[in-house]
């Protein structure tokens, strides 16, 4: 029933007026034009009795809350100070509510339920996972420090073989050399004659103590070669038995990530904290919600002691009971509100009126058709004013 229904309302009758003013002023012995006027003029009455109708109902409601408005202002005593004890506490519970409403929560509901289904058992989980994590991270770095040790192994036993492979080219280099210069020796002396057999012993034992220090070297690298192979072959036995655990660590905690949807122990204690977050202000807000139904309750008894017929609107808007600024303005909207049902009230009585009296006007230049019209007549008491 507000104001833009109003207006459009009374340009609606004000264009069905043009239409039976047309009708009354045209060919009136025609059935189908009268037939559209009693149609018309009706239509017009049972909509403004059906508006005026629900205005007054709507204007008794507000009547009735203004006398409440009295009926508050005049409790006082105990009833006062417990009514607006009341009223305080359950605009304090509201503020609380409001505050608890605005941290929206940082997982979704099915995250929720999840928690909510091993919650007696993330708390373990939870203290297992970092320990797992952990460990993970210790057998990840013991094998990235066995690969190194392997490898210095490997290149210790590569680079006695390249010894080894030296000595041998330069074992046969030097062979080569003593028989060079044996044989030279000899063509010197068979030719000239002259004694070289001291030159002669004297290559022969260099290339015998060359001989000599190149089998002690390659001995000395064979064994060492063997120790890098037995300390790589530790190496790798020693990696294999870490390896083993590592992937069983790393099955365990990647199984873990799957069953509790997440991607760290961090990750699942935050949600988990969270969870527990909201739990809490869950259990915050039902209490809120009892304290406030206990306060409401006390509300609506003492306004209904004190006669108050609509007790229950009272506890939506408690600020009105504390304050009487908010007081005053609410007695004013409800002011305006009655004016303006009053103001609709007269306006479709006087609709009903006009047309009303469309009908009585109708009927005495046309007597005629008073037949026709008495069932019109007398749906709407017309008689009396009619005679």
């Amino acid at each position: 029933m507000g104001l833009f229904s109003w207006f459009k309302d009374r340009k609606k009758k004000q264009k069905t007026n043009a239409v039976r003013q047309a009708g009354i002023n045209g060919n009136t012995a025609d059935p189908e034009v009268r037939q559209a006027f009693y149609k018309e003029c009706s239509e017009l009455i049972e909509e403004a009795v059906f508006q005026s109708e629900q205005a007054k109902n709507e204007y008794g409601l507000v009547t009735a809350y203004l006398a409440d408005i009295q009926k508050l202002e005049m409790i006082s005593g105990n009833s006062r100070a417990e009514i607006e004890e009341a009223a305080k506490s359950l605009l304090s519970l509201e503020s609380v509510k409001e505050r608890l409403e605005k941290q929206p929560p940082s997982i979704s509901e099915a995250q929720k339920s999840f928690l909510a289904l091993h919650e007696d058992e993330l708390s373990e989980t939870i203290q297992w996972l970092r320990g797992e994590e952990e460990h993970q991270r210790e057998l990840d770095g013991k094998l990235k420090y066995l690969a190194g040790e392997k490898a210095v192994y490997v290149m210790e036993h590569e680079e006695c073989l390249n010894k080894n492979a030296f000595l041998k080219n330069m074992v046969l280099g030097i062979s080569f050399g003593v028989a060079a210069f044996l044989c030279l020796f000899f063509g010197i002396s068979s030719a000239t004659g002259r004694d070289l057999r001291i030159p002669f012993l004297l290559t022969v034992i260099a290339g015998l103590i060359f001989a000599m220090y190149a089998m002690v070297a390659t001995r000395r690298n064979i064994y060492n070669m063997k120790v890098a192979d037995r300390k790589r072959n530790k190496v790798i036995e020693v990696e294999n038995r870490i390896k083993l655990r590592y992937v069983n660590c790393t099955w365990a905690v990647e199984y873990a990530y799957e069953k509790y949807h997440t991607t760290s122990s961090i990750q699942l204690e935050t949600m988990w904290k969270e969870y527990l977050r909201i739990k809490a202000e869950e259990e915050r807000q039902r209490r809120n919600d009892r304290q406030r139904e206990v306060y409401r309750s006390t509300i609506i008894r003492e306004l209904r002691q004190h006669g108050i017929a609509d007790a229950g609107i009272w506890v939506l808007q408690p600020q009105a009971l504390i304050d009487d600024k908010e007081m005053v303005e609410v007695r004013h909207n409800l002011n305006v509100r009655r004016q303006k049902l009053r103001e609709h009230i007269d306006y479709n009585v006087k609709q009903k009126e006009k047309n009303e009296m469309a009908i009585l006007q109708f009927a005495g230049e046309h007597p005629e058709y008073l037949d026709e019209m008495k069932g019109l007549i007398e749906r709407y008491r017309l008689l009396q004013k009619l005679k």
